[in-house]
């Protein structure tokens, strides 16, 4: 409860205690004082002074109406406060109960009569009725507030109540002290101020009437005419009248109280005009049957009062007891009040019915039989022995107390059937049905048994279960099989606070714009009520339910039902809602587990993880492929059961401890990895720890990144690299030695010129010219080598360039006793290139060849197409070449061959055009067996 809601309790409690107080002190004060009577309603007439009005019957006295009072005991009575005066004076003692004789004029007669004056209590017959008007009353409003606080008008309702309190219990009871005079002015501003309230209330609840919550002035108009009327009472009352022909007497007395009367009559038929008029604009079956209580209560307790008691007293009826009697209908006003601003149990009238028909059937059954034992048998057995008797009524009597439970659970449960019929099976099975709910886990079928078995019970036109989205607060989604068009509602958090299941949050709660908003949107689903689903106090969604079949709203014993199963629902659902997030837990980890998997094994580098002991739990294909070893071979193994011990001993220098954990990174680069029969590779090795969950190391992550490509490539831009330097190099020898290699040259020649043929001069200038020459060609290569032919690239023919590459070595091969074999494809397309170019590479490998078999073997030229790749391969059965020399072959300068017989530019030369052609050159080689050159050109 908020501070401003408390601080109002508070407040009406004190305010109750209070009134109450005053109420029983005023009530107390009329009791104890008693005044002076004769047994005559005297009044005073202008120009005649008091006169005789009505004499009671009961109580004797000589006197007929219309007798004019002149002396009490000689004393001269002019007016009433003359007549009171005397009346007091001689009930006093030593006066008291001596006769009084009354001067009085009977037309022309003057007569005198004796009178006996006596005290008289003030509380009469309609003053009990009043009491009980007023107690009903201030219980009714008290009741309702502290039940329904928060509801629509519940404080309003309390104030009317308390208003009709304060004017049915208090009366003025003539002292003329402090406190009577603020008893007096109490009970007449009630008077005034209780017909506004009530058609104020009329007004604005349920719903504000449109044409009257428009107008600003609406509120004070009502208000005005008891404004009005209570400062014309009060100008009365301080005789500030008398100048305009009202002073303060008893027929001025009497014309204000008509008046206050008509005027609490108008506002009170007003009022049931406008609860009638509110039933039939009602467009919802609750407020049809508000309005019916409402409006049965209002007009069932204001019209016997008005037909039997105002009417008759505005036309100068004197009240009588028939009259005094209609009083109590006003208590029916604010019962039904109460009873419709709850707005439960409305539809609890015939629940009542049948509850008290079993009662009553039970009871008369009983009585039935209780009479008949008591009666006939009784009689029968004290016949035989009278002290029988005492023995037989006890029997009897113990006998219906013993019966009557189970005769009324008897008649009930017949009674049940009756009207259930069909559903009743199904009302008595709902607990067991509930217990058996936690059997089933699948949302989906529970929610629709849910709404099954209470439809059944009910016959409840619809339910509907809402659970909590955890997408944001106060955002409830309902269970259907269509998720993507499933009815999402915001329930304000309020709805569910201080939720008593006895009363529907919807009618309880104060009406703001979200609340308004939401039961429009329940009602335009046609659902009117909401259940709570709740599990040690954590809400889970509700329960949203409709009216049943034939259009009645539920009672209290159907929503005692839905409130019985909504505990057992809440459960299953809590468990169903368990087992979902559990499911979906569970298949997270299952698609997070295949994902981390398939990451894995999409990885190119090689991946094997370790447990501290070294076995092996992870190996995935890229490593599979790398070393030759299936992960069924691998997993469960020792590493080093597995591995080359070379690798695996390279791993364990890089672990701190014996174990097979880490705690930092670590890398090995280079490492050769040679596995079954597979050719070595060249891997970089990364070590990591392994963590399944923080701070807990459960093995170590390998990486196998295989860098033999890698390596290669690297090797090959080195190479290209120092081609490069060589070729600047070499293009500034030629450059220096060309010159005195011309002159060297030319004068050879001329000197040639003068030497006679066959002379020992003209030789060694022959060999002169010719090493010249010679020399001149060496230069000219490294010329060539050393710049990048400008030479328009066309269309060649690959197999043409070998076979006239071969026409000019064929001779030599046959002299070495070398066999060549071509198997070159017809439909080899052509490539772009300078033909000169290519043909001097295929002519340096086919010379290698020749120079790696001194002693005859096998050359195996091989032409073929791959993919958009044009390959030639050249195959020799020679010596071979090491690992050492195969990294260096493309070195300018380096050769294998003896001293004269090559200069180490071939291989070189032939890889650099290779690389003008953007093609590639390979060489794989195992000594003694021979080498293969693998050229790739586009």
């Amino acid at each position: 409860m908020s501070l401003p809601s408390r601080f109002r309790t508070i407040t009406v409690l004190m305010a109750s205690a209070l009134a109450v107080y005053v109420g029983l002190l005023n009530l107390s004060e009329r009791i104890n004082w008693q005044l002076p009577a004769d047994g005559v309603e005297w009044t005073q007439v202008a120009d005649q002074g008091v006169v005789a009005k009505r004499v009671l019957v009961a109580a004797g006295v000589p006197i007929r109406a219309g007798d004019r009072l002149v002396e009490i005991n000689d004393i001269v009575v002019k007016s009433l406060d003359d007549y009171n005066n005397v009346l007091e004076l001689y009930s006093q003692p030593p006066f008291a109960d001596t006769p009084t004789r009354y001067s009085i004029e009977r037309g022309e007669a003057h007569l005198v009569v004796p009178v006996q004056i006596h005290l008289e209590s003030q509380i009469s017959f309609t003053d009990y009725l009043l009491i009980a008007v007023a107690f009903i009353y201030l219980a009714t409003g008290l009741l309702i507030y502290l039940r329904n606080g928060r509801a629509a008008a519940a404080f309003h309702f309390y104030v009317m109540c308390l208003v009709a309190f304060i004017l049915f219990l208090y009366r003025h009871s003539g002292t003329a002290t402090p406190f009577d005079i603020v008893v007096y002015w109490a009970s007449a501003t009630a008077f005034l101020l209780l017909p506004p309230l009530f058609l104020h209330f009329c007004c604005y609840f349920p719903e504000p009437i449109p044409a009257v919550s428009r107008l600003r002035i609406a509120k004070p108009a009502l208000y005005f005419p008891f404004i009005l009327l209570l400062a014309s009472h009060f100008a009365w009352f301080t005789k500030r009248l008398s100048g305009i022909g009202l002073p303060r007497n008893h027929e001025t007395e009497l014309l204000l109280d008509r008046v206050h009367l008509l005027h609490f009559i108008l506002y009170f038929v007003a009022g049931a005009l406008v609860l009638v008029y509110l039933r039939r604009q009602a467009d919802s079956a609750v407020q049809r049957q508000q309005m019916k209580w409402l409006t049965y209560g209002t007009v069932g307790g204001t019209l016997p009062f008005v037909v039997l008691y105002a009417i008759p007293y505005l036309f100068g009826a004197h009240p009588f007891t028939f009259m005094n009697a209609s009083v109590l209908g006003l208590g029916l006003i604010p019962i039904s009040f109460g009873y419709a601003i709850t707005r439960f149990r409305l539809m609890d009238v015939d629940l009542i019915v049948k509850r008290g028909a079993a009662y009553l059937l039970a009871s008369s059954a009983l009585l039935g039989l209780y009479m008949l034992v008591a009666l006939l048998v009784g009689r029968a057995a004290s016949s035989l022995s009278p002290e029988s008797g005492f023995f037989l009524f006890a029997v009897s009597a113990l006998l219906v107390a013993l019966l009557f439970a189970p005769l009324k659970n008897r008649i009930q449960e017949q009674i049940d059937r009756f009207f259930y019929k069909e559903g009743y099976g199904y009302r008595q099975s709902m607990a067991e049905f509930g217990r058996t709910l936690a059997s089933e886990i699948d949302l989906g079928r529970l929610t629709e048994k849910i709404r099954t078995r209470v439809c059944m019970s009910i016959d409840l036109a619809r339910v509907d279960v809402f659970l909590k989205e955890p997408a944001g607060p106060g955002i409830y989604r309902r269970i259907d099989a269509d998720t993507e068009t499933a009815v999402r509602l915001t329930v304000p958090d309020s709805v569910f606070a201080d939720f008593d299941r006895e009363l529907n949050p919807l009618f309880v709660c104060p009406p703001d714009e979200k609340i308004n908003a939401l039961r429009r949107e329940l009602e335009r689903q046609r659902l009117h009520y909401i259940q709570p689903l709740r599990v040690h106090g954590r809400l889970l969604g509700f329960l949203a339910f409709g009216r049943k079949g034939n259009g009645e709203l539920l009672t209290s014993e159907d929503l005692e039902l839905v409130a019985g199963l909504a505990n057992y629902a809440a459960i299953a659902i809590d468990n169903a809602l368990l087992y979902r997030s559990l499911e979906l837990k569970a298949t997270e980890l299952e698609h997070l587990k295949l994902y981390s998997e398939n990451v894995i094994e999409s990885l190119v580098a090689g991946v094997v993880v370790v447990n501290p002991e070294g076995e092996i739990t992870v190996w995935n294909n890229a490593l599979q492929s790398m070393t030759g070893i299936e992960r069924d071979e691998a997993v469960g193994r020792k590493l080093s059961d597995v591995l080359p011990a070379e690798v695996v001993e390279s791993v364990r220098n890089v672990l701190a401890g014996p174990g097979w954990t880490t705690q930092e990174t670590g890398h090995l680069h280079k490492v050769s990895l040679a596995c079954k029969d597979r050719t070595p590779k060249l891997v970089n090795i990364s070590l990591a720890p392994f963590f399944l969950q923080e701070g807990i190391n459960t093995g170590t992550l390998l990486l196998f990144d295989d860098v033999t490509e890698k390596v290669r490539l690297e090797g090959q831009l080195l190479q290209a690299e120092k081609l490069s330097s060589i070729g600047l190099f070499a293009a500034g020898v030629a450059h220096e030695v060309n010159t005195p290699l011309a002159g060297i040259s030319s004068y050879a020649q001329m000197l040639l010129q003068d030497a006679p043929e066959g002379s020992s001069q003209h030789e060694l200038l022959k060999k002169i010219e010719r090493q010249s020459f010679r020399a001149s060609n060496i230069v000219n290569n490294l010329l060539r080598f050393a710049r990048v032919s400008d030479t328009e690239l066309q269309a060649v023919n690959l197999n043409s360039l070998m076979v006239d590459a071969l026409s000019l070595v064929e001779h030599q091969f046959k002299k070495t006793h070398i066999d060549i074999s071509l198997d070159l494809d017809p439909t080899l397309p052509p490539t772009l290139g300078n033909g000169g170019r290519l043909q001097q590479v295929f002519m340096n490998l086919f010379l290698n060849a020749k120079d790696a078999m001194p002693e005859g073997g096998r050359l195996r030229i091989r032409s073929f197409r791959e993919d958009s790749r044009l390959i030639v391969e050249v195959q020799d059965s020679g010596n071979g070449i090491s690992a050492e020399d195969v990294k260096r072959i493309y070195d300018p300068f380096f050769t294998t061959k003896a001293v004269g017989k090559g200069t180490g530019l071939g291989l070189s030369v032939s890889y650099g055009i290779i690389q003008e052609h953007s093609g590639q050159i390979s060489v794989e080689s195992q000594p003694g067996k021979g080498t293969t050159f693998t050229l790739q050109l586009p």
